[in-house]
């Protein structure tokens, strides 16, 4: 007697498709918050890039979470394009770039947890989130190789390997934790009756956990500026008059200059841009006598801080259009002062 057509199996069931895709939105929205958490590093150490590499487990948390959870080889590197997809439309300095390095981040973790099974242990995790964390700051210098020194790219590296170890793996198995305990996710039921998650690891997970949210709760309310507004900024502070400034309304005072990007990971060889003075556009506001210093604030919360008396000297330092967004053009500056995506422009007086 015919037991009748078999029922076809999926690699990935519907389940383990829409968990990867919600992680993957998820870690794509929140990526410029991360970003915003790494320049604040910087500032904090005193350095234009590098310190930050303590944040970039965050970005491949995700990943090794997706795959944790999932329990699939493969489940990571989906996640990993998928948030990469998410990162670039949602406005990612970076644009299309950053597509490969969450594809790389991704086949990482996919990679060290080939021979771990369906339930990867705490130290492989811990080592795919490392090793996957690492790998963006050698993407990065393939993609935008500047002649950094081996020893500073070498430091980077081990800052980006921790950060993966400790918030890309670490904190999976944590997150990993609290949501079975909660019973939120339908994991594997033989693993979870035999397993149980140590305290303190669930009491350091809901408490980092806690101070990210909060943050990322400042962040999108005090901080971030939508991309999607269009080519404009708000010119703000010790001013006559704030104002929202657009490159169509100084059509007339527009200027070309030849300028040469040297940053501590990108080099651009002399190039012509054509922008707005920013000069041109703090006398438009009217500078007040105890303005000292100008502010020039990006969508995701970097800033350039720039003496006000050299910039009013610095007519080639102009604010150019890349399509939807601002550029500041620093001519004569190093590249951590040349902000993309500039959002606001905010002059400051004594402290």
């Amino acid at each position: 007697m015919s037991a009748g057509p078999k029922r076809k199996s999926y690699y990935f069931s519907t389940r383990d498709l829409v968990l990867i895709a919600v992680v993957s939105a998820a870690g794509g929205v929140l990526s410029t918050y991360v970003g915003y958490l790494g320049n604040l590093m910087n500032k904090a150490v005193g350095v234009p890039f590098g310190a930050g590499q303590w944040m970039a487990g965050l970005h491949v948390f995700w990943f090794v979470f997706a795959r944790a959870v999932v329990g699939r080889t493969g489940a990571a590197t989906l996640a990993g394009v998928l948030k990469g997809l998410v990162e670039m439309f949602a406005g990612s300095t970076h644009g299309l770039p950053i597509v490969l390095v969450s594809l790389v981040e991704g086949l990482l973790v996919d990679a060290v947890l080939l021979p771990a099974g369906r339930r990867p242990s705490l130290g492989s995790l811990c080592l795919a989130g490392g090793i996957s964390s690492a790998s963006n700051v050698l993407v990065f210098q393939g993609l935008y190789f500047s002649g950094v020194s081996v020893g500073y790219v070498g430091l980077m590296t081990a800052f980006a390997f921790v950060s993966g170890a400790i918030l890309g793996g670490y904190f999976a198995v944590g997150v990993l934790d609290v949501v079975s305990s909660a019973r939120v996710l339908n994991l594997d039921e033989e693993a979870e009756g035999t397993r149980r998650a140590p305290s303190f690891r669930v009491i350091a997970t809901l408490a980092l956990a806690a101070v990210l949210a909060g943050g990322a709760i400042y962040y999108y309310t005090q901080v971030f500026q939508p991309f999607w507004t269009g080519p404009t900024c708000r010119v703000e502070g010790i001013v006559e008059l704030a104002y929202d400034y657009r490159p169509i309304d100084f059509e007339d005072e527009s200027v070309s200059v030849t300028a040469e990007l040297k940053g501590a990971v990108t080099y651009v060889p002399p190039t012509e841009y054509a922008g707005v003075p920013l000069v041109s556009i703090l006398e438009r506001a009217g500078l007040r006598k105890q303005a000292r210093e100008v502010r020039v604030v990006a969508s995701d919360g970097y800033y350039a801080i720039f003496d006000l008396h050299d910039v009013v000297n610095r007519p080639e330092v102009i604010l150019v259009q890349e399509d939807d967004t601002l550029r500041l053009v620093a001519t004569g500056y190093e590249g951590a002062y040349w902000v993309r995506m500039v959002s606001k422009i905010v002059v400051c007086g004594d402290d």
